[in-house]
């Protein structure tokens, strides 16, 4: 099965109704291999679809995030901007250049410790979330 199917298969598992923009903007999302602001995804898909409204991406995307679809960061630069991603089942974390923005993915470090935490704390940690920032090779 593609990846078109599958993300309609998903809308519909999570009983959420398929239209073209819905799919437009998932497909997008699973195109790239970073995060991406509501603004991203609107200036990438208004070409090809000159009808798409900022606020129907922002609407979509929070309706995804909130059936876990689709995860928001916050990324704190000049200004605090919320990024999104598709959920892939794949848990990483990012490294975010403070110069250009540019966010890279990371494979986490960390469950060894979080076992070692929730060992030592008897509590059952549900998720972390780890950013770390610095200066890419192209600006440093």
């Amino acid at each position: 099965m593609n990846q078109k199917l599958d993300l309609e298969e998903k809308l519909k598992e999570l009983g959420i109704r398929v239209t073209r923009q819905r799919l437009e903007i998932l497909n997008l999302m699973a195109a790239q291999n970073t995060p991406l602001t509501a603004a991203d995804i609107f200036d990438k898909l208004k070409k090809s679809n000159p009808k798409l409204r900022l606020s129907t991406v922002y609407r979509n995307l929070n309706k995804f995030v909130e059936n876990n679809l689709v995860s928001k960061i916050e990324i704190k630069m000049d200004k605090k901007e919320s990024y999104f991603e598709l959920l892939q089942g794949n848990h990483h974390h990012h490294l975010i250049c403070l110069k250009c923005g540019k966010i890279i993915p990371l494979k986490c470090p960390l469950k060894n410790y979080e076992n070692k935490i929730s060992d030592q704390t008897n509590y059952q940690i549900v998720e972390h979330r780890l950013k770390l920032y610095g200066l890419c090779p192209d600006c440093k």
